[in-house]
């Protein structure tokens, strides 16, 4: 008995009285009662089959187990197809030579397959029947072979099951991220980080280089992808389109299916940003200028630096002007930052790491002197990084 009757039964006043102090009206309401009950009760066990689970290892197998049905799912309008071809012929053969049922698809699925297991003579054959058939051989011979090869083709191409096990996997996971657009980076770095998630392209290239199985191949703009993607229950929607229509397109109907969703926007076009943030984005990410921020900070520590926040209407002006940074430094012999203390470092930028004798450290104070051969990681203005090369360099005064 599910919950949802036990609360039925324990609610109702029948409970309360014997069967004779019941009125037939009262009797009327509490089975009424009673039977939307059940009904409630099995909608909530319907919508339970679909569980929705964090589980990676669960996931995994079960995706296995399900890709077959997913796959041939699709294939049962082809098969229906075929079914219907073979069907009418071998009414044909039934009508004309009076034969039974599993004798005339066994001479259907001759005909259809051009194998010729069964043929009357033409002598036996009437006229009408003749001409029948040389209609039915024309056209269910060149259709056989279009869905035959159609079939051959969908079981055999590694992206369509990659793409049904996607499906399968969205539909039952939950706080996942969704990445629309070709990132195969950014999946990389998902799959490195542990994090769960599903990618939406209609490039079926890139799924089939990707090393998983978590390639849904279709049209990330799409409301129907979008849901196939499972984009209710997401925690992310990474929205990277090479046109910003189509990525304020996407982020519409993403804000549509879950208004509460976080969106991470990629746009090409600066001036876009506030339309995009008015569409609902949480984050706009202006792709130039973090492009630009991140070489501008590798030229200028030496080594690597790159955006690490992305300035957003509501940040100080600092942060608009600049953003944050972070850069890598290497500590030279005879430069001004050997033996020089943490906290003599130009303000503006926080130290994050030491490196030394090949450790990292982020345990130290404002008083930790720095020597050669120290690797030093700040964050902060990038502007700052100049001067802070300069004081790591040797022979520079």
């Amino acid at each position: 008995m599910t919950l949802g009757m036990r609360k039925a039964f324990v609610n109702s006043a029948m409970f309360k009285k014997s069967s004779s102090e019941v009125s037939p009206k009262e009797g009327a309401d509490h089975l009424s009662s009673l039977h939307k009950a059940i009904k409630v009760a099995a909608s909530a066990s319907h919508r339970g089959f679909m569980v929705r689970t964090r589980s990676r290892l669960l996931l995994e197998v079960l995706e296995v187990l399900s890709a077959p049905y997913s796959v041939l799912s699709r294939l049962m309008p082809q098969m229906a197809a075929l079914a219907i071809i073979i069907a009418i012929t071998a009414y044909v053969f039934m009508y004309f030579q009076h034969i039974d049922l599993v004798s005339a698809v066994y001479a259907s699925v001759g005909l259809v397959t051009t194998i010729g297991l069964y043929t009357p003579p033409l002598s036996a054959m009437s006229s009408s029947e003749k001409l029948f058939l040389t209609v039915l051989v024309l056209a269910s011979v060149a259709t056989y072979t279009t869905i035959v090869m159609n079939i051959v083709s969908t079981v055999t191409r590694r992206t369509v099951w990659i793409d049904a096990r996607a499906r399968w996997r969205a539909s039952h996971v939950k706080d996942h991220v969704i990445v629309l657009g070709d990132m195969p980076e950014v999946a990389t770095e998902l799959d490195r980080m542990g994090v769960e998630y599903v990618m939406v392209t209609n490039n079926e290239s890139l799924a089939a280089s990707l090393q998983n199985h978590r390639v849904i191949i279709g049209n990330p703009t799409s409301e129907r992808e979008l849901r196939a993607a499972g984009v209710e229950f997401a925690a992310v929607v990474i929205i990277a389109l090479d046109n910003d229509s189509d990525s304020l397109t996407a982020l519409i109907r993403v804000r549509k299916l879950n208004p509460k969703v976080r969106t991470v926007v990629l746009v090409h076009n600066e001036d876009l940003t506030d339309v995009f943030l008015d569409a609902g984005a949480s984050q706009v990410v202006r792709l130039k200028r973090f492009i630009g921020r991140a070489l501008a900070g590798m030229a200028l520590s030496g080594h690597l630096g790159g955006v690490l926040l992305e300035s957003t209407e509501g940040s100080s002006k600092a942060l608009r002007e600049a953003g944050y940074g972070i850069g890598f430094f290497k500590v030279e012999k005879g430069s001004r930052c050997d033996g020089m203390a943490l906290k003599e470092l130009p303000k503006g930028v926080i130290p994050v790491l030491v490196e030394r004798n090949e450790v990292f450290t982020p345990y130290f104070s404002t008083d930790f002197k720095l020597k050669e051969g120290d690797g030093l990681v700040v964050l902060g203005d990038p502007t700052k990084f100049t001067k802070i090369r300069e004081l790591c360099s040797a022979g520079v005064s």
